[in-house]
């Protein structure tokens, strides 16, 4: 992943929308022969995601509104979950490489973590998830992106698979910095693409999730309008000899 941060040259400063992503990717790779689907795009937008959430992890925490009537969680914060590296995270077991050089190599590739992360011995080991989410930048003039405190505790059940070719998924125990929550969503079993809502337990609050199960965990964008993007992953990845699962 650290291959794909973006420098000084390419792309903008802060996280890109879903259109501006599309086009980092084209001119990056122009020749490209291949449509630069909903999927490629979540992967250019991690690697943003990632880049402005290691400098924002290095700063101050962001500064809450005392009287913010949704943050009134101090359980999490924004320096209380570390972010997995590329040492941690268990690629060689959870992707299904393809032969190099072979006809399916490049279509092939996208999908290769698809049969085992989206197995229900993966999905419900009882391991811990959490991650960050960017924060909408509606209206702001600033050219950086924020984000809000850590999500923690989230485990999930999944269901058996639908006729539809999508499993339910269920996560419970989530907390961050607004209220307790739990997520309610499917997973395609082919391409991974997620809907998911965030639904926070003692509000009447919920958010939309579009986005993909990834070797990196779950990417996407949250919030009616695009309001920003989410990393969740599982927080033993965090450690430098994480377990295979």
């Amino acid at each position: 992943m650290d291959a794909l941060l973006p420098n000084s040259n390419i792309g903008p400063a802060t996280t890109p929308t879903m259109e501006q992503s599309v086009g980092n990717a084209r001119r990056l790779f122009p020749n490209c022969r291949y449509e630069l689907d909903s999927a490629s795009v979540a992967y250019f937008a991690l690697a943003y995601f990632i880049r402005d959430l290691r400098t924002r992890l290095a700063t101050a925490p962001p500064q809450q509104a005392q009287n913010d009537p949704f943050h009134q969680n101090n359980q999490s914060s924004l320096r209380d979950l570390a972010i997995p590296g590329a040492d941690s995270i268990p690629f060689t077991y959870l992707m299904d490489l393809p032969v190099p050089f072979s006809d399916r190599e490049l279509s092939h590739f996208g999908t290769c973590h698809i049969r085992r992360m989206m197995d229900p011995t993966f999905l419900q080991d009882g391991a811990e998830w959490g991650g960050y989410y960017s924060l909408p930048t509606w209206g702001d003039s600033s050219p950086e992106v924020d984000f809000d405190s850590a999500m923690h505790g989230v485990r999930f059940t999944a269901s058996e698979l639908l006729h539809t070719g999508n499993r339910e998924l269920h996560g419970t125990g989530g907390i961050d910095g607004v209220d307790d929550f739990e997520l309610r969503g499917t997973i395609d079993c082919k391409t991974g693409a997620l809907n998911m809502e965030k639904i926070y337990v003692n509000h009447d609050i919920r958010w939309h999730w579009v986005g993909f199960l990834t070797p990196f965990g779950i990417t996407a964008s949250w919030g009616e309008r695009g309001g920003g993007w989410v990393w969740l992953y599982k927080t033993a990845w965090c450690s430098t000899g994480a377990s295979v699962s």
